[in-house]
């Protein structure tokens, strides 16, 4: 499905899979409670130690919820700065750099999306992050996520996808003669970039394998303008929506005008979404 034209020009509009769900907070809310964004909590990232290896991990925050980050291909835990240091403010929250990322060391294994979320696990369980956790994840790293949720339901509590790649987009792209579908290898820099890339084509047989989601909320935030054609933005429109709909729980959040890294354009809204999924503190 494709945002309405009458949709407003910054606002974040919401499709539902589910009346059970709330919208988001006004616009005016939404300006209002911008003018504190910058209060949020500093984050600083550590280099651990796990296993022998280096990871680079923020850790911050307090609260009874758990708030993963998961970054998108050849991004390190930074890019989550801005919103991850806003939801800091009501909950723990935990984001690293990806082996071979950021000061992050590399790893020998296979980089498919199943050994990417059983090293997060294990690392969250190291750095003693009991489940269950809010997972967000962006574009790639997004993917990664689904993948977690799926394949651990009883680990999660909800699932944010900030204009995650669909699995199968690669190939409905193609499959229509469009453009544009694929990431060229020549644009991919490193190693362990160019190893995520090849590998990716297999996620979407994990995801299918790991079963569906649970019963917890999905939302699936989309952006609208990424420099490819209007048939191929369209395209990416409907497969989110065909990925929120796959949740009992499922609600797509257009972004008009906003690229591909809504964390960075719109940190206050994406926040918002994630704050929004927190449940009241226990007393």
């Amino acid at each position: 499905m494709t945002p309405s034209s009458t949709a407003p020009s910054t606002a974040p509009s919401t499709r539902r899979s589910s009346s059970l769900l709330r919208l988001l907070a006004s616009t005016g809310a939404l300006l209002a409670c911008a003018a504190l964004a910058a209060c949020g909590t500093r984050l600083t990232p550590t280099v651990a130690q796990v296993s022998g290896r280096s990871v680079e991990v923020v850790e911050a925050g307090a609260g009874d919820a758990t708030v993963v980050f998961e970054a998108g291909l050849g991004d390190d835990w930074a890019r989550w700065d801005k919103v991850a240091a806003e939801v800091a403010g009501r909950a723990q929250v935990f984001a690293y750099s990806r082996p071979g990322y950021g000061d992050s060391d590399p790893s020998g294994a296979p980089r498919t999306a199943t050994r990417i979320v059983e090293d997060l696990r294990a690392l969250l369980a190291a750095r003693g992050f009991a489940p269950p956790y809010i997972l967000v994840g962006h574009s790639f790293g997004g993917t990664y996520m689904e993948l977690f949720a799926k394949a651990h339901p009883e680990e999660v509590t909800a699932l944010v996808l900030v204009d995650s790649r669909p699995r199968d987009f690669t190939v409905a792209c193609q499959g229509a003669g469009y453009k544009a579908c694929i990431i060229p290898l020549s644009a991919v820099g490193s190693q362990v970039e160019r190893d995520e890339v090849l590998e990716f084509a297999s996620t979407s047989t994990e995801i299918r394998a790991a079963g569906t989601f649970g019963r917890y909320p999905v939302s699936v935030l989309t952006a609208t303008s990424h420099p490819w054609a209007e048939p191929v933005e369209a395209l990416w429109e409907s497969m989110h929506g065909s990925l929120a709909d796959e949740a009992s729980l499922g609600r797509q959040i257009f972004f008009p005008g906003a690229g591909h890294y809504l964390q960075l354009e719109r940190a206050h809204e994406v926040a918002e979404v994630i704050l929004n999924l927190i449940p009241p503190q226990k007393s």
